[in-house]
């Protein structure tokens, strides 16, 4: 009788414990892992105090200095694309803008 009891209590409670385990929520995302490599420090030519940098060249007259001192942008790896948007006010000012891949 006693086994009965406990069997049926067994399988009433094992459905239970089944809903009750955490489900993922709706639009959630979770990552895990790493950051491997630092960002890339990205400035005006002359700007960056690091002793390891290149220089990318926009266009014609426009270059910035980009970090290469163990981060992303190291052994000739470049993560990001950069533009260059020529203010309408200005012909020696601009707007860079940095996507990072």
């Amino acid at each position: 009788m006693k086994l009965k009891t406990v069997i049926s209590s067994v399988l009433v409670l094992l459905p239970l414990t089944v809903c009750a385990a955490p489900q993922p929520l709706s639009g959630e995302i979770r990552l895990t892992g790493q950051i491997v490599d630092s960002g890339c420090e990205v400035g005006r030519v002359g700007a960056l105090v690091t002793s390891e940098s290149r220089q990318i060249e926009l266009k014609p007259g426009v270059k910035v200095d980009v970090d290469t001192y163990r981060n992303a942008c190291s052994r000739g790896a470049l993560p990001f694309s950069m533009t260059y948007e020529p203010l309408k006010t200005s012909t020696d000012n601009g707007i860079v803008t940095i996507n990072y891949l």
